[in-house]
């Protein structure tokens, strides 16, 4: 049997931001392509920042600088 391995991402928390019910992670990418569009960048920050939404349990559980994983 053959099985599959998922490799985690890991990144540093710049930012965390809660808008209502929701809770957002945003960080830097290391490696992004230019030949894909950028649909993780957040509105009203420079491209260098994306994001990633959080359960209100891992938004607790970080502080900005803390490396997240995923």
């Amino acid at each position: 049997m053959i099985s599959c391995s998922k490799e985690k991402k890991c990144v540093t928390i710049e930012i965390k931001e809660e808008s209502g019910e929701n809770y957002y992670f945003y960080f830097r990418l290391n490696y992004r392509s230019n030949s894909q569009p950028n649909y993780l960048v957040g509105v009203g920050l420079n491209s260098e920042y994306a994001f990633g939404k959080v359960s209100k349990e891992m938004y607790d559980k970080y502080s900005t600088e803390d490396e997240y994983c995923f």
